[in-house]
């Protein structure tokens, strides 16, 4: 009797692929897709980390067979993990790195208004596509973007990051922070309900000091120096 193309072992980190060392490729392939098509809503919405045994595969195969699994189901594949390692343990911490540096690469949204005692705090570069109120507050690890008006609190590079930024398209805080450096407004108060016109204004640190700048070609330049 024919052994299965393919079985499927997992945890609740990942999955183990085992596979059938002489099947012609192409047929493996089409059995992969064929039998998560048919199991793939048991992992529904599931991120996880990959495990293939059986066989010695090509990066080019190991690209197919993930993208046969992707397009047959709803599982999202994190990482490929070596066919040695085989503790839940493991796979956890692949999957956990993974998608912390996947959320270090792609940054955080947030979509929506900031009011006065609110507190955004994130590991990662924030865009904002919304105000930031005065008595708000914005706290990234990262660099912070606010494609509104500006007129709370905000600390980029709150990890110490010297290099961080801090965007907005009406920069009005009551207090801009980067790493260690502070600067703080005497027009705007809690109570501030004014409009402002947008002109839009990067703070980073230069030359150990705060530089608030309209933002310009020369001053990415200058940023990126």
């Amino acid at each position: 009797m024919r052994r299965s193309a393919v079985t499927i072992k997992s945890n609740p980190y990942g999955l183990i692929l085992n596979l059938d060392p002489g099947l012609p490729f192409d047929e493996l392939c089409a059995a992969v897709a064929e039998k998560f098509r048919t199991s793939g809503n048991f992992f529904k919405n599931a991120k996880l980390a990959l495990t293939f045994r059986g066989r010695v595969l090509t990066q080019e195969q190991e690209s197919r067979l993930i993208e046969a699994i992707v397009q047959n189901s709803q599982i999202q594949i994190i990482c490929v993990v070596d066919e040695d390692k085989d503790t839940e343990e493991y796979y956890r911490k692949a999957v956990t790195h993974a998608l912390e540096k996947q959320t270090e690469s792609e940054g955080q949204f947030y979509r929506g208004t900031l009011r006065s005692g609110q507190v955004l705090e994130s590991d990662v570069s924030v865009v904002i596509i919304g105000d930031v109120n005065p008595g708000a507050q914005v706290v990234s690890r990262g660099n912070i973007v606010i494609l509104g008006c500006c007129m709370g609190n905000i600390y980029a590079g709150a990890s110490g990051n010297r290099s961080c930024f801090a965007a907005a398209l009406t920069m009005k805080p009551m207090q801009v922070r980067i790493a260690d450096k502070t600067a703080r407004s005497a027009i705007v108060k809690k109570t501030d309900t004014g409009e402002y016109p947008i002109e839009p204004k990067i703070v980073y640190i230069k030359d150990d000091h705060l530089q608030i700048k309209s933002i310009s070609n020369e001053t990415l330049s200058e940023y990126l120096s």
